[in-house]
């Protein structure tokens, strides 16, 4: 606002090139910025002896004896987060323990 008011009083358009010019640059850089993807490697499906399923925020926690240990899946569908689940059943051992309660972290 600073900047259109002194461009009035001076008379100068000239004054309103550099914020528009920085404006232009930054809506161009944002709008190609793309969230890179991040694969992560874990253990192997037989370490994980522990299922947490938080149904309320569609949230299935796998971990180890340690609860710190492990890795969260966070799904938008409830159909993408029942395949999930089936497929847990299928790959963990057959001792893991699979708990259904809030996740409180």
């Amino acid at each position: 606002m600073i900047f259109v008011f002194i461009a009035a009083l001076t008379g100068s358009l000239l004054f309103l090139i550099g914020p528009a010019a920085m404006a232009c640059i930054a809506a161009l850089k944002l709008l190609n910025w793309e969230n890179p993807i991040h694969h992560e490697q874990s253990l192997p499906w037989a370490e994980y002896n522990f299922v947490t399923v938080d149904r309320k925020r569609l949230m299935i926690i796998t971990h180890r004896t340690d609860v710190t240990l492990g890795f969260e899946a966070r799904f938008q569908h409830e159909v993408l987060f029942n395949k999930y689940l089936n497929f847990l059943h299928t790959v963990l051992p057959s001792t893991a323990e699979f708990t259904e309660k809030a996740w409180k972290w």
